[in-house]
């Protein structure tokens, strides 16, 4: 009988809380389990470190998982944990065991249609062996077969394809081939206010670059003119519309989108009850331009994760004047590409609904031998990841736009030893500007506004 905690684990470790899986795992007394779940789950989360690991911790890592999913498939053949027992042997270093056991692979699923899954997965797990045995044209085959029969199942083609290319660059092979496989795009988008609502130029260039883009999610918020263009065409493609706003959605109508004229309130409410979901970043009661930065990170940071766990692109989107320059956009930092689409306003917005200011305020708290320091506060990402030694006892960093630093120093409090954690505003902030190799989600921390959710990153550049 399968554990009761397998499920929330394995859902720990599919959300990429490597450490906590892992932790969860030995708290529960898996360990040691000779079952088939507990040894494919132990296989799992053993793979999941060995990529974290390097030099010899990641070739014995992953020679543990190797066993441990050999183990379960003694128990029962099945080609799940038989695939991944080739997979491990290869990046243990062993490739005739990866070789031999891919064959047995095949030699199971072609003589069983039961095996797999999902159709799906049948088709992948062939693929998958092809690839083992150096048959890269077959694997290409059974892969296409294998989209054919979930061509939607994105995060199941994600977790493919990242094994692909991990095979491939294991054995010094090209993995250019599996591009064409990859999901859809993720887009944020942004832009122009000014621009009339029967704009047809406007609206036509517009949907002309998001259709050569070809995004599946768009990311971004709805302010009359280009955002509100852009999220009908993204729904006018088939693409997931996410919306991510500074405020409230009475707020935000009022302060951007109302003023500019009924018609794009009307155009406002369609795309919100549309949206496959709705974010709002903070409880403020007005909208201001520091509320504005930090939704644009949310967006930023959700289109370049949801790129990340779906081993696709993140482009983003920008429409304005083509003389505008490019200042202070944070996705430049991270080097990921960005399509221009210039359109001129077709009316002055001076005036007509001007934001507070405000700042986004970066705090940094810090633990050490000593104890706790005061947080830090910076007025840029950049000094904030600085101010965090790089071994660091315990560090926590917030991105607030009010100025509060009573969170970060709540977060550091919840921070284990040896750890960075960070708000979900943080975490966002810096993977839109490519300050961290990766993050984590930890889960949640109660303050009093509520609910944060929380992130390790592992901080870079």
């Amino acid at each position: 009988m399968k554990p009761s905690n397998i499920p929330s684990i394995l859902s720990l470790a599919r959300s990429g809380a490597t450490s906590r899986a892992w932790d969860a795992f030995l708290s529960a007394g898996l360990d040691g389990v000779e079952e088939i779940e507990a040894l494919t789950l132990k296989g799992r989360l053993l793979k999941d470190r060995a990529k974290q690991a390097a030099g010899a911790e990641r070739a014995a890592l992953f020679a543990q998982s190797g066993a441990s999913y050999r183990r379960a498939a003694r128990i029962r053949p099945d080609s799940y944990p038989l695939i991944n027992a080739a997979a491990m042997a290869l990046f243990a270093g062993d490739g005739a065991s990866a070789a031999a056991i891919a064959r047995d692979v095949l030699t199971l699923v072609d003589g069983d249609r039961s095996q797999g899954e999902t159709p799906y997965w049948r088709e992948a797990t062939r693929a998958e062996a092809f690839l083992l045995l150096g048959r890269a044209p077959d694997a290409q085959t059974s892969l296409s077969a294998a989209i054919r029969c979930a061509p939607q199942a994105w995060e199941d083609h994600a977790a493919t394809l990242r094994q692909f290319a991990a095979i491939l660059a294991e054995t010094g092979s090209d993995a250019a081939w599996l591009d064409p496989y990859r999901p859809a795009p993720s887009l944020h988008y942004s832009g122009i206010l000014g621009i009339d609502s029967n704009d047809a130029i406007a609206a036509e260039a517009i949907s002309t670059a998001i259709v050569e883009i070809a995004p599946g999610f768009g990311y971004g918020a709805l302010a009359a003119g280009a955002d509100i263009l852009a999220a009908e065409a993204l729904l006018a493609c088939g693409a997931e519309l996410h919306v991510v706003l500074p405020s409230s959605r009475e707020v935000f109508c009022q302060s951007s989108v109302a003023p500019y004229g009924p018609e794009w309130t009307v155009r406002f409410d369609a795309l919100c009850d549309a949206a496959h979901s709705l974010t709002i970043c903070n409880g403020d009661s007005v909208t201001t331009r520091a509320g504005v930065a930090l939704a644009d990170y949310w967006a930023m940071g959700r289109a370049i994760s949801k790129a990340i766990i779906l081993e696709s692109r993140a482009v983003a989107l920008r429409i304005e004047p083509a003389d505008r320059p490019a200042l202070g956009d944070p996705w430049l930092a991270s080097r990921r590409p960005v399509v221009h689409v210039a359109v001129e306003a077709s009316r002055p917005t001076h005036g007509v609904a001007d934001l507070s200011d405000g700042s986004l305020l970066f705090t940094v708290a810090l633990g050490d031998d000593a104890g706790v320091a005061d947080p830090l506060g910076f007025a840029s990402l950049a000094e904030a990841v600085a101010a965090i030694p790089e071994h660091s006892v315990q560090a926590a960093i917030d991105c607030t736009s009010t100025g509060r630093r009573d969170t970060v120093a709540a977060l550091l409090r919840n921070t284990p030893v040896g750890s960075v954690f960070a708000t979900s505003s943080a975490a966002m902030a810096m993977l839109t500007e490519g300050r961290c190799s990766r993050i984590e989600p930890m889960g949640e921390m109660e303050t009093a506004d509520g609910p944060v959710d929380v992130f390790a990153v592992w901080p870079s550049g």
